[in-house]
């Protein structure tokens, strides 16, 4: 697995951790931690990000059947650099943005 040697332990992100109105149950956290990523996966470095629809219909638990486990950081829309990559992943190097 390629990676950046720097990366932190912990970030800082909004998470919710029950399903409701997202303006209710989104809260900051400044210490998420970082999940080892999948053979598959990529790990990026976040330098942009925004909510979209889909979001907001997760946080009112649209999708809670098939969705990721709770407590979960929100925004799938990202911009920034790849700095980890899984073992499988072919298309994303560390560094690309």
């Amino acid at each position: 697995m390629a990676s950046i040697s720097s990366i932190p332990s912990y970030i800082k992100a909004w998470v919710y951790s029950e399903y409701g109105n997202i303006e209710e149950i989104l809260k900051f956290d400044p210490n998420v931690a970082i999940s080892d990523i999948k053979e598959d996966q990529v790990l990026i470095k976040v330098v942009a990000a925004s909510l979209n629809p889909a979001d907001y219909k997760r946080a009112l638990g649209y999708f809670k059947n098939t969705d990721s486990p709770l407590p979960t950081v929100p925004g799938y829309d990202v911009a920034g650099v790849v700095v980890r990559v899984g073992s499988q992943v072919k298309k994303f190097k560390v560094g690309d943005e």
